[in-house]
């Protein structure tokens, strides 16, 4: 894993009180802007050719709608007036030994600019999070927002990738759900899980964030992706 390339997706930091994902900046790499919003309230990342990759919540109790494809443009990935209809999606199965919140939903229109997946472990990894959730004064964000935790990630097989968070803040807020954790291999960036919000038992003192883990649902992802995304 290489620190710097994790440096370079994001280099461009704001105040406190003006950002979506706590403690993080503008997304300043066009490698981005696969990072969409879904319906307005989740996030979510391009995968394959015409799908996207997000959280089941999202889009439970056969709610589709649309996603919005971002645009790469002052040196920033931000919102544009693209969007595509969402026109089918799935979800793994239940299980009480993985964590299963996650759907790959298929659009209308192809977008050609899917990210990689990866089933390697994240253990002890540096991981980074994008995501459209609410801006500190709760209005919804135009510019894409960017942050590599400061602590490594760990793997717990009932409940996907956990990520402490030291400060008891920085990371994924509201409207991030279903946005991608990245994991970066020397000069490679892969899609690891999915944002499925603060892990069970967090508290103030002990804050940790949770995504749902690609490698544990590794078989659906696979067989969903050859069938609807291709």
């Amino acid at each position: 894993m290489k620190a710097s390339l994790f440096i370079s997706l994001s280099a461009v930091w704001i105040p406190l009180a003006a950002q979506a994902i706590i403690n993080g900046g503008f997304a300043t790499n066009p490698f981005l802007r696969g990072v969409v919003k879904v319906n307005d309230d989740c996030t979510g990342a391009l995968i394959g050719n015409k799908c996207v990759l997000t959280a089941h919540h999202c889009l439970a109790k056969n709610r589709l709608g649309e996603v919005m494809l971002p645009v790469f443009k002052s040196s920033v990935v931000m919102e544009s007036t693209t969007k595509s209809k969402i026109v089918s999606s799935s979800s793994p199965g239940f299980s009480d030994k993985r964590c299963y919140d996650m759907e790959i939903a298929v659009l209308a229109q192809p977008h050609n600019m899917g990210y990689n997946l990866t089933n390697n472990s994240v253990q002890g990894q540096n991981v980074a999070v994008a995501g459209w959730g609410f801006l500190g004064d709760y209005t919804i964000p135009k510019v894409l927002q960017f942050l590599q935790y400061t602590s490594k990630a760990k793997i717990v097989p009932a409940d996907g990738i956990i990520v402490p968070v030291p400060d008891g803040a920085s990371g994924i807020a509201f409207r991030d759900s279903g946005g991608p954790l990245f994991v970066c291999q020397d000069d490679k960036c892969f899609v690891a899980g999915v944002a499925n919000g603060k892990a069970n038992g967090s508290t103030l003192v002990k804050t940790e964030h949770r995504w749902c883990d690609v490698s544990s649902n590794w078989a659906w992802v696979t067989e969903t992706v050859k069938a609807s995304c291709l």
